[in-house]
Parts: C-alpha cells; structure tokens; sequence
C-alpha cells in the first residue's frame, strides 16, 4: 500500500515537473528571442524618430514593414545566407555590389599578399613597404573595431590587421636598418625585438660629454643607460626614420608649443610626437591608433574628437594637439610624475596604476612594465635630447620642412575641394595637406559650420567666391526608397559605402527603425552611377552577360535558363566568389570571354642591364621572377650587391613567352580577383604587365595573362 501511494505520487508529481520543464522552455526561448542581439534585426530595433537634416526625410510612427525574410552574414568578405528552402536564392548570394569598404580590404589584403610574398622571397624592404601600404589603408576606413567587433567589416579588418602583424614582425627581425617611411610604433617594436645593441666604453664618454653640455630641459631628463641604447638605436638601426622626423618636427612644433604653452603642460613634451607618430598626422599604428598624437577611437571621443565617415578629428593636428595635452596634464594631475604621465600614455593609466600597486614602488625606473612601455619613456628622452641639438647627436644635413601655415574660412555648406581648389588657385593635395582630417574629397555634409583651413593669403579670394561655389551636397547625396526586406546594411551594401555613413546622413541610431515606403539620404562619391535596372530584362551579348547592380548568380542563371553551378564552373567562382558590376560573365558552353595570343621567345638567353635604383626584387617583379631565382641565375649571394651597368640574365623565372589571354580590367576587379579567374598569382600578374601599384588599375586597361 505504501509503496502503491508512492507511485502514485511519483508518477503525479513527474507529470508536474515535466509540464513545469516544458513551460520554462518555452518561457525561455521567449526571453532569448527577445534578447538575443542575433535573432533580431540590427538595423530594427527600437522605434526610434529621427531629427533630419535633410527636407523630405520621415520616419513613420505607424508599425515597421521591414521585415527579414532571410539572415546574413559574412565569413571572410563574403555573403552567406543561412539555408532556407522556401528560397531558392538563398542558395547563391554572390551579390553585385560595388562596396567601397570592401574593396579598400581587399586592396589592403592584395598589400598584405605582395607583403608576405617579399618575404619569402627574403626582400624584407619591398615586404616593409607593402605592410605599411596595407596598414595606411586600414587607417582610412571608417570601422570601428573596438565598439563594433561583431559586425562584417570589423571582423574581415581585424583578422587582416593580425595577419599584418604577424607577418611584418618577421620583416622587422630581418631588416637590417629601418627606412625612413617606417610606422613610428614599429620603430619602437623593431627595438623591442632585437635586444642586442651594446654601447663600448667610448660611446658611453661621448654621451657623457653631451650630458656635460649645459643644455635646458623643462621635463625630467636622465641619461642612464637604458637611454643612451635608445640614442645609439636612433643613430644606427632607426638612423633614415629619425632623420625623415626631424625633418618633419619643424612643421608642427610651433603649433604644439603653443598649444601646450596655453595649457600649462612643459613644452618640452612636444617631442613625444616623435615617438608617437613621426610628426605624420596620417600615422595609423597596429595598435588602431591614430593621428600626431595617436589616440584610439575610444579615448578620442573622450577628449572630444568625432569621427564619421567624412572625416576623423584624430588626424586635425590641431584638435589632436589640444587633446594630448588634456591628456597628459590628466595623467600628471593622476600620477604626479611625468615618467609615470608617459608610461601611462602608452600602456594605459589603468595598467600602469595597477602595476604601482602591485609592485609596490612609484619609481617608473624600478617598475616592471611591459617592455614597450619601458622602451617608451627612454625613447622619448632620446628624442628630446636629440631633437634640441641634432647636430650634436650627428644629424646633419636634415631637409626642414616650413612652418604649417593657413587662413580659416568657416562654410556652411558641403563644397567639392576641387571646386574650392579651382576657386582660389591651389590644388587639391594643399587642401588636403591643410585639412588632413578629411577622409574625402567634400567637406561634411552634415555639419551646419565647419572650419575649412585654406592656403595663407587666400582668404578673401575665397570669401569672394564662396556664393557662387556649387554645393556638392545635391550631387553627392543619393535619395533611396526602402523597399521592403531592406536594411540599412544591405542599403549600405548596394550603394558601396559604410552604414554608419547611412545612419549619420539620416540622424539615426544602430538601434532606430526604419520602414518600407519611406526614404533614406546616402552620400556617395560624385562619380558612382546608380541606374535602377529592371531584373526582369535580362539580355546578353552573344554568351556574354555583363552583370548589373543587384544582380547574383542565381538570378542570372533562372534568367538564362542554366544553373549557378554551371556559370560558376564556366567562369571559374567558388560558392564564395562575389560578383560585380560590370563584370562579364560566360552563360552557356562554347564561346570564350577572351581572345588567346602567342608571344615567342626569340632569344635563348636574354639579360638586362642595371640602372642606378634598380633592386634585385624590382627586377625579378619585372621580367616575372622571384629574387631567388634571379640570383641563382646570376650566381648572386644574399648579400650580393649590384651596380649601374652590371648585366643580368633574366629569362630563367617565370616564363612570359608562349600562349596568353588579353583581360579587360573591368570595375569592381581587384589583381586578387584577378588572379583566381586565371589561377595564378598577384605577383605574375604584375610582372607580366609592368604594374608597380595595384591601385593604379584602371576600367579598360589590359593585361596579359599567360597560360601554363
């Protein structure tokens, strides 16, 4: 009986716990359909109404139209589209599009390419060059990788950015002396890596005798001999980049002098901008730092710096100027010691504070840092030492570059700066060099004031012509009607720019809705052409389609009666592959997009002479070789020089006789595009056709590919 009633119990009281399992289930799936960022739209989430700039712009209060009928996201660059079976085209989602952002990592990623190929090839300046190439790219793009690490963009930039750092610290335990372009943070990083330099006994009288020398500092300076490394680093390894920012400093350092002047700070601290970025406002570290005095986004914002897509306040001089000095007096206000005030500049007051704490002592000299951190204060009292007497210090002959001087004009309207160039007399590249905050050709077209810097003595000769100047704002703006199933990042992808340029446009927020019938501005460059094309009218020239803006493989193959697996084959894509606009695609069997041409080889040895510059690596890239093959050919050693006049055998690398195939460079081709068309590499492509820039391609050029 008692055993009958505790079944009976058991059975009643498992049927309430299943029942209670289940509804705490369901009430969870609930509470993560609500909750989880991934199972919900980005771009529509909270009703959020908008303050337009623009007339016309609304966001209605009735219920959202907009709606997912499938998610996306992207691996690698790509587009992917989660399987769905009520959808045939989620199968394929090579989307055309002509993405400016994408393309610029794909450009940084061709860099990056040539980069790593230099440095099997042992060419470890060509490899610098190709790095810091890449790495100025990513300086430009507007992502930002610290706030929005999830997003598309953000991932394919960070992985990038770590493979470039990986690959350049290789470069940089190879390279003998550091050239002068060198990124001011891998200066100090090819310190770090080396840990060899030793001082003899008369180095160490030598700087003693600059010690004895009566020279007035306004900031504590020591000469032990962690500093004196640091200036022997500087006149030997680092000798061509400190010599480029010296000839930089005199540009900048009567403004920062100033500047620190006013806030109370030594002006002797003026020279951390040497350490920081070379005295290059344009100088992007690893490390997403940006601008004379590289700050990272997030503490940019913090000493009121704005970034958009228009332009980041990092790279003003000026405003960047204004906050390192806010910033160091902080720090010094925190720490009470301007070694301390430094070392937190670059390693972080929270990391310094906690080492104090832990180690028990405030002497920046006895503290264990990281070793960048307690490379960076020694380096900086080189730089002072060196930058008040470079003479002393064996720098001489430095090319100074002119005070940087400039009028303002405040403007309230977006202007073209070719048309202001025209206006008044000066081109372009001044304008640019005046305002290197601009990240395009316009000024912002969203500010109601903005301080354009114009060439001294030009500032009546503007104001005289500033009514008649044409705004831009009309031509460079975009009206789009949302349709429905659209998203601000999917709008962002068609029209080849940023969302976030979207959202700022429209006055929006990454959480605010928008809705089917109504319109978004998107600023795009002048010279993009957005045609809405028809889907339904699909026609082609013989086998030959030229893909439109919109279209994907799927719809192109359902429009000519074949399959995506088919076109793919016929013009060598992957599932992966993205297609652009413009781009000429083969549809059926037969037929054959390019025509085939036969170069002969008329002699049996060919050779080149040498001309002064010339590099074994420049060589080898012109006749289709690696610089391996070249000195084997030419029984050259690594350490092999060679000279004006000397000859060459060249014709034993890669060969660029025989059978090859003329390529039309169409818009949206990059040479990595390129290559995987025609399985080869970046490097031949180059070689093949004399091409020393892959961003100086242009639509229409063409470029022969060999056969195998």
């Amino acid at each position: 009986m008692a055993r009958k009633a505790i079944n009976a119990w058991g059975v009643k009281n498992m049927r309430n716990i299943f029942f209670a399992s289940m509804t705490l289930l369901f009430l969870g799936f609930l509470l993560v359909s609500c909750t989880n960022p991934h199972l919900k739209n980005p771009d529509v989430e909270e009703k959020i109404e908008p303050v337009s700039t623009e007339p016309g712009i609304l966001v209605s209060e009735e219920t959202s139209e907009i709606e997912n009928e499938f998610y996306l996201d992207r691996v690698a660059g790509e587009p992917v589209v989660t399987e769905d079976s009520s959808d045939l085209a989620a199968a394929d989602m090579s989307i055309a599009v002509d993405d400016y952002i994408w393309r610029e990592l794909s450009i940084a990623g061709e860099y990056y390419s040539m980069g790593v190929t230099a440095n099997q090839e042992t060419a470890w300046e060509e490899a610098q060059y190709y790095f810091e190439k890449s790495l100025s790219i990513l300086g430009q793009l507007d992502i930002d990788a610290e706030t929005d690490s999830l997003s598309p963009e953000a991932v394919q930039y960070n992985r990038l950015l770590a493979d470039i750092i990986t690959n350049y610290r290789t470069t940089l335990l190879s390279l003998g002396h550091l050239p002068g372009d060198i990124s001011p943070d891998v200066l100090i990083e090819r310190y770090s890596e080396i840990n060899n330099l030793k001082i003899d006994s008369s180095e160490f009288k030598r700087f003693e005798t600059y010690a004895e020398e009566k020279i007035s500092y306004n900031v504590p300076i020591v000469l032990n001999e962690r500093v004196k490394k640091s200036i022997l680093y500087y006149q030997t390894v680092a000798r061509d980049a400190i010599e480029k920012y010296l000839s930089r400093s005199t540009k900048y350092l009567p403004m920062i002098d100033s500047i620190f002047t006013e806030y109370g700070i030594p002006t002797d601290l003026k020279y951390l901008a040497m350490v920081e970025s070379g005295y290059s406002p344009h100088a992007y570290s690893w490390a997403r730092a940006m601008g004379l005095w590289q700050f990272i986004a997030s503490t940019g914002r913090l000493y009121n710096m704005s970034r958009s897509w228009w332009y980041d306040e990092r790279k003003d001089p000026v405003k960047a100027t204004v906050a390192a000095a806010r910033f160091l007096k902080d720090l010094y206000d925190r720490f009470g010691s301007w070694e301390l005030a430094l070392a937190a500049y670059n390693g972080g007051p929270g990391r310094v504070n906690r080492t104090i704490k832990k180690q028990k002592t405030n002497d920046f000299w006895k503290l264990k840092l990281r070793k960048q951190t307690m490379d960076y204060v020694p380096f900086f009292m080189a730089a002072t030492m060196i930058s008040k007497d470079p003479e002393r210090f064996g720098f001489t002959d430095i090319n100074y570059a002119e005070e940087w001087e400039y009028d303002v004009v405040t403007i309230s309207r977006c202007l073209d700066l070719k048309t202001v160039a025209n206006a008044i007399g000066c081109t372009v590249k001044e304008l640019k060099e005046l305002n290197p905050e601009l990240l395009r050709r316009f000024t912002p077209p969203n500010k109601k004031k903005y301080d354009l810097r114009v060439p001294r003595g030009m500032k009546n000769k503007f104001m005289a012509a500033y009514d008649s100047m044409p705004s831009s704002q009309e031509t460079s703006f975009v009206r789009h009607k949302i349709k429905r199933g659209e998203t601000v990042s999917t709008i962002a992808r068609h029209y080849g720019v940023s969302q976030y340029a979207i959202l700022e446009a429209n006055n929006l927020s990454r959480r605010s809705k928008i809705y089917a019938g109504k319109s978004l501005i998107v600023p795009v460059p002048n010279d993009r052409e957005y045609a809405r094309q028809s889907k339904q009218d699909y026609t082609a020239d013989g086998n030959i389609y030229k893909v439109r803006s919109g279209d994907t493989v799927w719809d192109i193959a359902r429009a000519f009666g074949t399959t995506p697996d088919k076109i793919r084959r016929l013009n060598k894509l992957d599932r992966r592959s993205r297609i652009y606009v413009g781009q000429k695609l083969r549809i059926f069997e037969g037929g054959n997009a390019y025509q085939t041409y036969t170069q002969k080889d008329n002699s049996a040895k060919s050779t080149y002479t040498v001309k002064k510059g010339d590099t074994l690596w420049d060589i080898a890239r012109k006749f289709g070789m690696t610089a391996a093959q070249l000195r084997r050919l030419n029984s050259l050693g690594r350490s092999s020089r060679i000279y004006p006049g000397q000859k060459l055998i060249v014709n034993g690398g890669t060969s660029s006789t025989g059978n090859y195939q003329l390529y039309t460079v169409r818009k949206g081709d990059t040479l990595s595009r390129i290559a995987g068309i025609f399985n080869t590499t970046v490097s031949r492509i180059m070689a093949w056709n004399d091409v020393s820039d892959p961003r100086k391609l242009r639509i229409g050029d063409k470029l022969k590919i060999y056969m195998n």
